[in-house]
């Protein structure tokens, strides 16, 4: 099956982009490489400075000519050529790409960038009345919206064809099942703040009058949550009123010890002689880099390096005062004695940040020991499909 055009589209931009990047890179490792050489005359470092800047610069231009060549070939496209709709393994593949590179992808106007939407499992739900009545003519008083994690879109709540617990919401309560599809490269409080404005014009243009509000949110989609509660409490929007419980399933809440290693990584490799040119782990999007303590708001990350050492000195944001909270926690370890379990996690996060545990007493989430649970020998991605955390989320929602 062939991709879209916005994929071909998009593809060939970020190929283009890429040819940029590698050659700023080689030119990088060239100067460190030339400046640290054996001594020689003046006029031959000299003059070899100034053919290889000419051999860059041509390069830069070769590519700059192409991009545009293409640009304006794909724009003779005829509309009727450019409709056509994501395969399933096409979606996968363009909302890793979005958690890897999104900001990026967002900043150069690139179709690849994903539009944050929600979603039935078969089209995007206007937010106007007459398109939410046209869209869900079924819909229930009570609304559940499941936002997912990093790389990844809607399609994972039904991870490897199993039922979702949207649908399983769906058939045991009535619920009207809802799914956020967004770009989780952007800052986790610009998706947040977005979020909270898509749902105040939901629930004020809802078919019939909404009774409750449920949010379901898997891995970094927990953050985004409550960073939409946070930005919704700020604005005093109405939705809140109607928010009556939420689920976090693997949510860092305090960070993943995988970011954070990640940025160690690349501190301690900066010390090597010729690496910190190759150092692409600098180019990961902002959003996995909000990861590494859990940010949740612009003043988290406003004025500061993302790349730089820096402790954690986030924002407290403290839970919804009136809705129930609910976290749930993978671990590889058999039991809560297994020292494999306190080291790994889930392999992604440790159970420890995901329900809401913090040496600091002021970042500490307030949360009922009994609203929180970990399930032993499971995985990060376990969390979306096994039936025994659908059973607890159901149990959740009968409470």
């Amino acid at each position: 099956m062939y991709p879209s055009f916005d994929t071909t589209r998009g593809g060939t931009r970020l190929l283009f982009d890429s040819v940029e990047g590698i050659t700023t890179t080689v030119e990088r490792m060239h100067e460190k490489i030339a400046a640290t050489a054996l001594p020689r005359p003046a006029s031959a470092r000299g003059a070899h400075g100034a053919i290889a800047t000419l051999v860059y610069r041509a390069i830069r231009a070769i590519n700059a000519g192409l991009r545009e060549g293409v640009d304006w070939s794909l724009e003779q496209v005829p509309d009727a050529l450019r409709a056509g709709r994501h395969s399933g393994a096409e979606l996968r593949a363009v909302a890793a790409l979005n958690g890897v590179c999104g900001d990026h992808l967002e900043a150069t106007d690139n179709p690849l960038a994903i539009a944050m939407q929600l979603r039935t499992p078969q089209e995007r739900v206007p937010l106007d009345r007459a398109g939410l009545r046209r869209t869900l003519p079924a819909a229930s008083p009570h609304v559940v919206v499941l936002v997912h994690g990093l790389c990844l879109s809607e399609q994972c709540w039904r991870r490897r064809g199993n039922t979702s617990i949207g649908e399983r919401l769906r058939d045991d309560f009535g619920f009207t099942p809802l799914y956020l599809r967004y770009n989780t490269g952007r800052h986790i409080s610009t998706n947040g703040r977005q979020l909270a404005g898509m749902l105040d014009r939901l629930c004020g243009n809802w078919p019939v009058p909404v009774q409750s509000l449920s949010l379901v949110g898997h891995s970094m989609g927990g953050l985004v949550i409550r960073s939409a509660c946070q930005y919704a409490r700020e604005t005093q929007e109405s939705w809140p009123q109607l928010l009556r419980r939420v689920v976090c399933l693997g949510t860092p809440h305090h960070g993943s010890p995988l970011e954070r290693a990640g940025h160690a990584f690349e501190q301690y490799m900066k010390y090597v002689p010729y690496a910190e040119p190759m150092l692409f782990g600098k180019l990961r999007s902002v959003g996995i880099k909000d990861l590494r303590h859990g940010n949740l708001l612009d003043e988290d990350w406003q004025g500061r390096d993302p790349d730089a050492p820096h402790r954690d000195s986030r924002h407290v944001v403290p839970l919804l005062d009136g809705v129930d909270y609910y976290f749930a926690a993978a671990s590889m370890g058999k039991n809560q004695f297994d020292p494999m379990g306190h080291l790994l996690g889930d392999l992604l996060v440790r159970a420890d940040s995901a329900v809401g545990l913090h040496r600091d007493e002021l970042k500490r989430l307030d949360i009922k020991p009994e609203h929180c649970r970990v399930f032993h020998e499971k995985n990060h991605f376990d969390l979306l499909d096994d039936p025994q955390v659908h059973q607890q989320v159901v149990d959740w929602f009968t409470r």
